[in-house]
This record gives structure tokens, sequence and C-alpha cells, in this order.
């Protein structure tokens, strides 16, 4: 009884009044929970983003390495049979070495190694060919 007098005092509500009054902002606790919400759905994505980064840079050097062997492959076959030689270079962060082994009468096995650092771990890969007389 005593609220119904209370309402005739303060008179009709409107819309606009019902608006204010419901509007009272957020509290620290629902502020916190968004916050904690928010770290645990973005930290996954800061891990994974790092992971990807080290696995671009690790492929990219890995490319390099293709490069650089098959560069160094090329050359040493325009060469032709015979003239090919054993050597040694770096390109970049990437180190190389190429050795000619006779394998028959008439037939060179051609290979080239090339190392190089991901972290603190070496990596190498060799890829090799064959000249002949023609």
């Amino acid at each position: 009884m005593l609220m119904m007098l209370h309402k005739k005092i303060q008179g009709p509500r409107t819309r606009q009044d019902d608006f204010r009054i419901n509007r009272e902002g957020f509290t620290l606790v629902e502020i916190m929970m968004v916050l904690f919400i928010l770290t645990v759905g973005i930290l996954p994505l800061a891990v994974i983003q790092h992971r990807a980064r080290s696995e671009v840079t690790e492929s990219d050097l890995f490319t390099q390495g293709i490069t650089v062997a098959q560069d160094q492959l090329e050359r040493m076959k325009g060469r032709g049979f015979g003239n090919a030689v054993a050597d040694t270079g770096a390109v970049g962060n990437v180190r190389w070495v190429s050795s000619v082994t006779n394998v028959d009468f008439g037939l060179d096995r051609l290979e080239v190694t090339v190392t190089w650092q991901v972290g603190n771990q070496p990596s190498s890969m060799t890829i090799a060919d064959l000249v002949s007389i023609r």
C-alpha cells in the first residue's frame, strides 16, 4: 500500500524514465569477467601467431637452401663433363659444399650439400645429379 501511495506522489512513469532507471552501468565483477574471457580467448591466438611466424621463418630458410643448392648444381652441370670441380661457399646464411665423384667411365655424380641454422640447430640438405660424356 505504501508503494502505491509513493507511485501516486511521483506521478506516472514514461518510457524514458524506465530507460534511465534501468541503465546503471557495469559492475566491477562484470568488467573483470569480460577481461578474463578476452584474455583466455586472445592468449591462444598469440601463441599460434608466434608459432606460425617461427615456422614461416624456418620455411624461408629451407627455400633459400633449396635455391642455393639448385643454383650451384646447375652451375656445375653447365661446366660440362670433366670440367666440374668441387667447391665451397656461402650465400647469406646458407653454406654449400659441392663434390664430384666418378661413378663409371664417362659418368660423374655431382653433389651439393647446403647447411643453415634454424635457431640453434643446424639443418642440411643434399641434392645430386649425374653428368655424362654424351
